[in-house]
């Protein structure tokens, strides 16, 4: 089903040779009428006949090589166009030919010829209109109304005064001089009619405005000074209009823009109403009044009663005009007020046939009598010639269409609120289906946030139950591997010794491996509590020194303490920081090579103390530091060292209960640095509070 579209189509690309041959055409134009002005009158044959001929004749082969060479949608337009112009060739012949005899007949053959060529210009005007006018625009035909009756009340004049008075002319001679001015009224009539649909004015439309323009102005002056019966004086500057009005004709039809005059619309673009063309058909209203007014003062009063036809004529289309412009006003704001109250039930409503059912409302209540409805896309368009249809698309596809009739649609202006209602259900359905998508995702995650809260809970028992339920085996075992060591059940011997020894440190290995489940579990459960006295950091720290050094030895690592003499007191857990220093120096020293150290250094800062624990050791990789306080992730460069990935965890919890901050800074393959800030409380505080 075809949609009923109006816009001017889209100018083709001009190409470099079609500009150049354009350009050739306009200065072989120009140059042939300044040769026809320059040229004194007394060379008849040249000046009447040579030139003359050239002019219309390259205007002709312009405009026929135009449709030949760019191939419009609606050929006959300019072809009929084509024809005027043979026509005034064929006329202009005639008339040279009386003008090298020295005679000037009037009527005669050549006004037959100048005659038939304002219909044919007329008839290629209106297959222009055809093709590209909005068809029940009245606006538009009031306009041209507007302007045709000024026109008519031109020709009346002349008529009137230069024709009808003249007591040498025969009755044909009468007849063919009125004919001229109402032909030119016919022409103006047409002409206004098809230019005021044009939104667009490309250079072909322009050269055709100026052209015709040029052959009106030259009849008004054949008419005004009546030269149509003259010998010949004073027809220069009328003659030179007339030929450029032909050349410019030609220019018109030679352009490539020329396919815009009759190029299939593309869209529904309403013709625009600006302050310029509603100030301007204002100016000419007033028109019938200034004449009225030049007729009182003159006191020629003759004619009067033709300029009082024409003023009662335009002030009956102004009233209608004005009628038609405030009845556009209000169908535009009950539009918008119809489409605001779509926009308000699109939100609102959720459901397809809810959306649906306001999308035909709002359609119907803007083209009534139009019969706009929305089908969905599994129903077939009904089979009519003239309907409108704008598509209504949901990621891609459509799934229905807003239709109506062409005819009622055009007449009441109505394409765009249509396409706008197209594109607000579009817009309401991608919602709706979004909203789904989202309800359903959010049911999703519901459910499986309560399954993972169900899992963590079960998590949190299973390892409090694993934890408790191993630690009861693991103390005993160590406690009966220190008796052993202890020699109370009898003497052991060397091998059986370190076989204990074996036993006794893998006990304590896994009690302390349970110790930080326990706590990595208090952590997440939010439940990790602070018994905060007032402490000396830096006999913690000296503490967790000296307990690591025995195993750095072992793996001839050497660890320092650089600090001040005195830290300021801290108002902090005692074993939590404890346990925070424990981890960090024993990692260090775990992952540092024989021959390395490790420096803990203490240093005091704004409000709180500075904590640096910098070893020489493996390094971490760059692209691993932000995972690195993850709980059980260990870093690619650890190899086989033991340990469970929970240590970091542990202390970057420690550190931010105590409100510090934890950031580190490594190379790989050249160690690793450790800083921590940790901030202090005022002295106000009780000695003692317990956190939770």
């Amino acid at each position: 089903m075809a949609r009923a579209t109006l816009d001017p189509g889209p100018v083709a690309a001009v190409s470099s040779a079609d500009a150049r041959l354009w350009r050739r055409g306009a200065w072989c134009a120009t140059a042939v009428l300044a040769a026809f002005l320059v040229v004194p009158d007394s060379y008849v044959v040249l000046h009447a006949v040579v030139l003359y001929l050239a002019v219309d004749l390259l205007a002709l082969s312009m405009v026929l090589y135009g449709v030949f060479r760019y191939r419009p949608r609606k050929p006959l337009a300019w072809l009929l166009i084509a024809g005027g112009i043979a026509a005034t060739t064929v006329g202009d012949l005639l008339f040279g030919i009386h003008q090298a005899r020295g005679t000037y007949p009037f009527p005669s053959s050549p006004d037959v010829f100048y005659l038939l060529a304002y219909p044919m210009y007329a008839g290629g005007l209106l297959v222009a209109s055809r093709a590209r006018a909005r068809e029940g625009e009245r606006g538009t035909f009031i306009d041209a109304g507007i302007i045709t009756i000024n026109a008519t009340l031109f020709a009346s004049l002349v008529v009137a005064s230069q024709v009808a008075e003249n007591e040498d002319l025969t009755l044909a001679g009468v007849i063919v001089a009125s004919a001229y001015p109402l032909a030119d009224v016919l022409l103006v009539a047409v002409a206004f009619r098809f230019l005021l649909f044009v939104n667009s004015r490309p250079v072909s439309l322009r050269m055709l405005t100026l052209g015709l323009s040029f052959v009106l102005l030259g009849d008004f002056l054949y008419s005004a000074r009546g030269l149509f019966t003259s010998a010949g004086e004073g027809r220069g500057l009328a003659d030179a209009l007339l030929l450029a009005g032909v050349a410019s004709i030609g220019l018109a039809g030679l352009h490539p823009s020329m396919t815009v005059m009759t190029a299939e619309p593309s869209g529904p673009t309403p013709t625009r109403y600006s302050v310029r063309r509603v100030v301007t058909l204002y100016l000419i209203s007033l028109i019938p009044v200034l004449v009225l007014a030049i007729q009182a003062l003159t006191g020629n009063t003759r004619y009067v009663w033709l300029t009082l036809v024409a003023l009662v004529a335009v002030a009956g289309l102004v009233i209608i005009r004005f009628v038609d412009l405030v009845g556009r006003t209000l169908r535009a704001a009950d539009r918008g007020s119809t489409l605001s109250q779509l926009g308000s039930e699109l939100l609102v409503n959720e459901g397809r046939e809810e959306l649906f059912a306001s999308a035909e409302r709002a359609a119907f209540r803007l083209v009534p009598g139009g019969d706009a409805r929305v089908l969905e896309a599994s129903v077939e368009l009904p089979d009519e010639p003239e309907l409108y249809t704008a598509a209504v698309e949901v990621d891609g596809r459509v799934v229905a269409n807003v239709v109506a009739d062409a005819e009622p649609t055009i007449e009441q202006g109505a394409f765009d609120v249509l396409d706008t209602v197209a594109r607000a259900l579009s817009l309401a359905l991608e919602r709706a289906d979004l909203l789904a998508v989202q309800r359903a995702a959010t049911d999703s995650l519901a459910e499986q946030n309560a399954q993972l809260l169900e899992l963590d809970r079960m998590k949190d028992q299973l390892v409090s139950s694993v934890s408790h339920e191993l630690r009861t085996p693991l103390t005993s075992i160590g406690g009966y591997a220190e008796m052993l060591l202890d020699d109370e059940f009898g003497e052991l011997n060397d091998e059986q010794k370190e076989f204990v020894g074996v036993i006794s440190r893998n006990s304590r290995r896994l009690n302390r491996i349970i110790d930080d489940i326990l706590f990595a579990a208090k952590v997440d459960a939010g439940k990790l509590s602070l018994e905060r006295t007032w402490i000396d950091l830096l006999e913690v720290a000296s503490a967790s020194v000296t307990a690591a050094r025995p195993r750095a030895e072992d793996g001839q690592v050497t660890v320092e303490l650089v600090a001040p003499d005195t830290v300021e007191p801290m108002f902090a857990d005692h074993t939590r920081l404890t346990q925070m220093f424990d981890n960090l120096i024993s990692n260090a020293v775990k992952f540092t090579p024989p021959g390395g150290t490790v420096t803990v250094t203490l240093a005091g800062a704004v409000d709180g103390v500075n904590v640096t624990v910098t070893d020489t050791g493996v390094g971490i990789p760059e692209a691993e530091h932000d995972r690195l306080f993850e709980k059980f992730f260990r870093a690619s460069t650890v190899g086989a060292v033991d340990g469970t990935g929970l240590g970091l965890s542990i202390v970057k919890s420690i550190v931010e209960v105590h409100d510090g901050t934890i950031a580190v800074s490594s190379i790989e393959g050249s160690g690793t640095t450790f800083t921590v800030d940790l901030p202090n409380r005022p002295t106000s505080l009780h000695d003692k509070e317990v956190y939770t």
